[in-house]
Parts: structure tokens; sequence; C-alpha cells
């Protein structure tokens, strides 16, 4: 197989992620490729969008990880890598950098300690605050 050849198929497949994420309302990240003369391989991963099993999951996981409420969605500003980011979830496997984040203006993936994430969000008080008001308002 050429490397044309894989691109193209690539592409192809890459299409048709593309309707599938739209119609079944599904986050695809293609990731790594790879191919010899005789086989390409591609791994796929779909996860579903606005899944209230995930969102139970994010905020057990958030609280795991020291936070008073779910903090997937958030966004804040970093010092270290300029830019604005948004917490997309959590790579527990990751134990020194356990946040997962991508850059708003290019979506470049980033990882982040928890301690660096608690600081940028405005620390323990605001956090806390935020949790407590939106309980008193439900």
């Amino acid at each position: 197989m050429t490397r044309e050849k894989a691109l193209s198929i690539t592409n192809q497949i890459k299409e048709l992620l593309k309707n599938l994420s739209e119609t079944e309302n599904l986050k695809v990240d293609l990731g790594n490729i790879s191919f010899s003369s005789t086989q390409l391989n591609v791994k796929i991963s779909l996860q579903e969008v606005d899944n209230p099993k995930l969102d139970s999951q994010n905020t057990l996981l958030s609280k795991r990880y020291g936070f008073t409420q779910n903090i997937v969605g958030m966004e804040f500003t970093s010092g270290l890598t300029s830019g604005n980011f948004k917490i997309v979830g959590f790579k527990t496997q990751n134990r020194k950098y356990p946040i997962l984040a991508e850059r708003i203006s290019d979506g470049t993936s980033f990882k982040f300690p928890v301690s660096h994430v608690l600081k940028y969000l405005g620390g323990n008080k605001l956090i806390n605050r935020e949790a407590n008001l939106k309980n008193l308002l439900d």
C-alpha cells in the first residue's frame, strides 16, 4: 500500500465518521494511523455527547481530585501555555497530569495537574462558592 492510497482511505474514513458523529451525536477521535505494504491500521474512538451517565462520572472524578463540583466544561486562562482553555475530561491513568483541556483558539489538547487547574479556576473559595450558589438556587 502506498502513502497516497493510505491517505486517501483515511480521508474517506474521516468523512464517513463525520456523518456518523452528526447523526448519532458522538464525538469522534481518529487516533494513531500506521500502514505497511499490505495493511492499514487506524485507531478510532467514539464517545457519546450529552450523556447523563457521563455527567455523573465527571462529577465523581471531579470530587475524586478535590473539586466540589463537575469541572468539565469550565474555562480558564493558563499562565504557562498562553491561551484560554476548556476542560474536556480526565485521564485517570495519569497521576501527575490527570486533567485534559483544549485550547479554545485552535483545539489543541493539553494535560494539566490538579493544582494548576485549581489555581487557574480561582482556587477553592471560588469553586466552592459557585457550587454552593448552585445548590441554593436549585
